[in-house]
């Protein structure tokens, strides 16, 4: 083969793997809008048909409701998504079908992506409800996004809402004002999580001034080395520090449950038996040790080395309701929905087996469940029955069953697929 008949092939190729990417990034977007139509199919039909998903008894006005909510576990069942996610992408499909059609068809069509369909949803929201408006934004979207990086078509977006909507910059810091809260996100297997707080701007500069003011004036002079910290390490203990209130007639103290796994009694080190807060995020057995030390109140809990089963509570001269609260919350650190990560601390006590059907009131028919999960379970048309392991089979209206994976075994490990070729002398390569 000659050098031009390989600059030819070479050309091609590179021609070919051009189209294949474009063709692929299109499929993904026609994939993602699938996604979003789908879930706003599956709850518009709840609505149009609540008795699917709802109890006859359920009053009239209650009854779209429920339906809904019921339709978004469904959903988020299905899809292993939070009930969140569900919600927050059926409120994305509910605004592209009615209020963006050409930006909608665009993308499932699949000639925009579905992060440049989620950068004009956002710009979208300051456009001012009126139809011709709001069809004008629509129209320049869809005609110039595809063109754009995600990046551009922002900046765009962003100038041709703010056009659009001419609101002084009053309004719109009262707009924005309104979303003001934190949320925290936890890291996986680091024992770490972001603390994010969205203030006006004005809080947010003195906050971030007198966070730097107190680390800058820490001195370090003295210390070793290996304890010194870094700027953002001071301003991040910091800010944790003011807001825990370290120090202070007002700190907050923990409140620790530390689980004793019976194999401990037989000296097996920590590191094998991982700490974790409220049963569910996992820490370092360093800083369990560190809580348990400042924590104002200790209960002492013994689970079985085989299946983590509560076998035992410590008692505090509480009264037996309260006792038994304490054993359901332990063993059930979670809403046991199986999507659901609300604490069981804020949960009701749920019969597995109905007290009007004969259920009794003890630690083996009690479960936690947030409120709302707790009114889908008596209000709508989803059955709940113990497992096996003590976990709650939910089955769906239409009939599918699912289960909470998280407490799941793992498979047996097979060194097999990880040994490494041994070399002439029988060494590791």
């Amino acid at each position: 083969m000659d050098e031009t008949t390989d600059s030819w092939a070479a050309s091609a190729a590179r021609e070919a793997g051009l189209d294949r990417a474009h063709e692929a990034l299109r499929a993904q977007a026609r994939a993602e809008a699938a996604v979003l139509a789908s879930i706003l199919e599956v709850v518009e039909n709840a609505l149009a048909h609540p008795e699917i998903e709802v109890e006859a008894f359920v009053p009239e006005h209650q009854r779209a409701d429920r339906a809904e909510r019921s339709a978004i576990l469904g959903l988020a069942l299905e899809l292993s998504m939070s009930r969140d996610q569900i919600r927050s992408r059926l409120a994305e499909a509910r605004t592209l079908d009615r209020l963006l059609p050409a930006t909608w068809a665009t993308f499932r069509h699949g000639d925009i992506t579905a992060a440049k369909t989620r950068t004009i949803l956002e710009a979208f929201h300051r456009v001012p409800v009126e139809e011709e408006l709001q069809s004008y934004f629509d129209a320049e979207m869809a005609r110039l996004a595809a063109t754009l990086t995600n990046a551009k078509l922002r900046d765009h977006a962003g100038r041709l809402a703010d056009q659009l909507a001419d609101h002084p910059l009053e309004v719109e810091h009262e707009i924005a004002a309104r979303r003001r809260r934190i949320w925290v996100e936890h890291e996986q297997d680091t024992g770490m999580s972001y603390l994010t707080a969205y203030l006006p701007t004005d809080q947010a500069v003195m906050a971030a001034a007198r966070i730097d003011a107190i680390a800058a004036a820490l001195d370090e002079a003295g210390l070793p080395e290996d304890q010194q910290r870094t700027r953002d390490q001071k301003r991040a203990d910091v800010c944790a520090d003011v807001l825990i209130g370290t120090g202070t007639e007002s700190e907050v103290r923990p409140v620790v449950n530390v689980y004793v796994p019976l194999l401990n009694l037989a000296h097996v080190p920590d590191e094998y038996q991982p700490a974790t807060i409220d049963g569910q995020i996992p820490i370092s057995p360093a800083r369990a040790r560190e809580l348990v030390g400042s924590c104002t109140s200790l209960t002492r809990l013994f689970t079985d080395p085989v299946d983590a089963a509560v076998l035992g509570v410590g008692r505090k001269q509480y009264a037996p309701t309260a006792d038994m609260k304490r054993f359901i919350l332990a063993r059930d650190p979670a809403c046991t929905q199986p999507v659901c990560n609300r604490p069981s601390a804020g949960s009701d006590l749920d019969h597995q087996l109905d007290w009007a059907l004969g259920g009794e009131t003890d630690v083996a028919n009690l479960t936690p469940k947030c409120p709302s999960d707790h009114t889908l379970k008596h209000e709508t048309r989803w059955k709940v029955a113990p497992g096996p392991s003590g976990k709650e089979i939910w089955t769906s209206p239409g009939g599918r069953r699912y289960w909470d994976h998280r407490a799941d075994p793992p498979d047996a490990w097979d060194p097999a697929p990880f040994d490494l070729p041994s070399g002439p002398d029988g060494s590791r390569a």
